[in-house]
């Protein structure tokens, strides 16, 4: 009878993880958040007059796809079909849910059903790498983790080096971040002759394309590995020092600034929190952790390795590990990791001070509870910058319009940093208006021309014929 019970719980828990991404997803999609890399491409889509399979392949022929091919397929489709729907090209963040039904899968494969919907939970609403979660053009970092889950799925569980092999090469060829975790792969394979043969297939693979196709059928090809950063021992020990940051404090940073925005979420949403860590509780209050404490500190010692190698790619990138701004977009590898060590450490160390069944619930229910309140929040922190952007934008164009300024070079200034910094509404400095590239579509959107009203960031222009500052909701002329 208590199993049945159990097992009810753990299908209700199952059904609240669904919900709650869905309204996440449905939140993003309503609102239409769309900021930072993804204006430069709703503003493209909309201009977009060559054929599909012409569009597709000078998409590829850029610096940022030509290495990622798998991903870059996808995302231009999505760009090519927005042209003639914007919402269109918001359903990339559906990938982000997707990658939750592979983790999901292969966990309950490893481990347990229960702990395979914790941690599917956890990784759902962690704050590390929010960008994969929140923005369209992330869906590389989430059909490399689709992949890189079956790679591991078929090396561990279907012991198919070949199978995993083509999964580990879609997944370096969808975003990078899970190419040093080969590591993982080698380790799982307990055949020297069969990891020797899936090595060759996917480091050979790969080099090939990056060293030989790539650049033979792309014209803007461009390798994104910088090997020779490794040597630069400026930037090793920036590396080193922002990911203890990370860590040690942006972490509990983001949770308490998460924390004091509960009074900014719906009840529903305070509600939906509430649920959930407690039927997170109700489904581990009778689990057997015991006859899973070996693979469970298994699990731990590997997700901690991982995590190493998942840093690695930093020391050897232009990337930077950071939780904050559109930054941590490169932090996918890290989030998945890291979810696995915090459910695997938490249970073994409660194993190892002797605490029962009673204070591991509660602990993982408590941890639930922060990551969903906190997630929550980050969520709308992504919408109030999208609303913060047209805001401004649209303050500038009645401005523009009061002064008859219909042609020029106009520079827009506000304070980012402190803007970030100050409003409480940001909870992990989400991204707000900087780039040059981001203009056009906050333009067209506001009614302004860009084809004659060229409008750039002041700080990232230096050539102004006119400059208008934002402050306190109001534009304001500076020359």
């Amino acid at each position: 009878m208590g199993k049945k019970i159990n097992n009810t719980y753990l299908i209700f828990l199952n059904i609240l993880i669904v919900v709650y991404n869905l309204y996440i997803w449905l939140s993003v999609f309503t609102e239409k958040v769309i900021v930072t890399d993804d204006l430069k491409e709703a503003y493209n889509a909309r201009h977009i007059s060559k054929s599909y399979f012409s569009y597709i392949g000078s998409y590829l022929d850029s610096s940022n796809m030509a290495a990622r091919p798998v991903s870059g397929f996808i995302t231009g489709t999505l760009v090519f079909l927005s042209k003639y729907n914007e919402s269109i090209y918001l359903l990339g963040i559906l990938f982000f849910p997707l990658s939750l039904f592979a983790i999901y899968w292969v966990a309950q494969k490893v481990l347990s059903k229960e702990l395979a919907s914790l941690i599917t939970l956890l990784y759902s609403c962690s704050l590390i790498g929010t960008s994969i979660q929140f923005s369209p053009i992330m869906l590389n970092s989430n059909l490399a983790t689709i992949f890189f889950s079956l790679s591991i799925y078929y090396v561990y569980v279907r012991k198919n080096i070949l199978f995993s092999a083509l999964f580990f090469i879609l997944s370096i060829l969808s975003y990078e971040i899970f190419l040093p975790l080969i590591l993982l792969n080698l380790y799982l394979i307990k055949e020297n002759k069969k990891r020797i043969v899936f090595l060759l297939l996917t480091i050979g693979s790969v080099v090939l394309f990056r060293k030989v196709i790539q650049p033979a059928i792309f014209a803007h090809s461009y390798q994104r590995d910088e090997v020779g950063k490794i040597f630069e021992l400026k930037r090793v020990v920036q590396v080193t020092i922002l990911t203890a940051k990370l860590f040690f404090k942006d972490i509990f940073v983001g949770i308490y600034k998460g924390l004091i925005n509960l009074k900014n979420l719906h009840i529903v949403e305070i509600l939906l929190a509430l649920i959930i860590s407690s039927v997170v509780y109700k489904v581990f209050i009778g689990y057997d952790f015991k006859s899973r404490l070996k693979a469970i500190k298994n699990v731990g010692l590997i997700s901690l390795v991982s995590i190493i190698l998942a840093i690695s790619v930093f020391y050897v990138s232009a990337y930077i590990p950071t939780l904050f701004g559109f930054d941590n977009r490169s932090l996918g590898a890290i989030r998945l990791f890291y979810t696995l060590f915090l459910v695997s450490g938490i249970i073994y160390l409660s194993f190892k001070l002797k605490l029962g069944n009673k204070t591991i619930s509660s602990l993982f229910a408590g941890f639930a509870f922060l990551l969903l309140a906190t997630n929550m929040s980050v969520k709308n922190a992504w919408i109030y910058a999208s609303q913060f952007n047209y805001k401004m934008f649209h303050e500038l164009s009645k401005t523009l319009k009061a002064e008859n300024i219909e042609s020029g070079v106009v520079c827009l200034g506000y304070d980012m940093f402190t803007e970030l910094k100050t409003n409480p509404h940001f909870i992990l400095r989400e991204p707000i208006f900087y780039n040059n590239w981001e203009c056009r579509r906050l333009s067209e959107m506001n009614g302004i021309d860009p084809e004659k009203v060229f409008i750039f960031n002041v700080d990232r222009q230096t050539k102004c014929e006119l400059i208008f500052l934002y402050k306190n909701g109001k534009i304001v002329r500076e020359k």
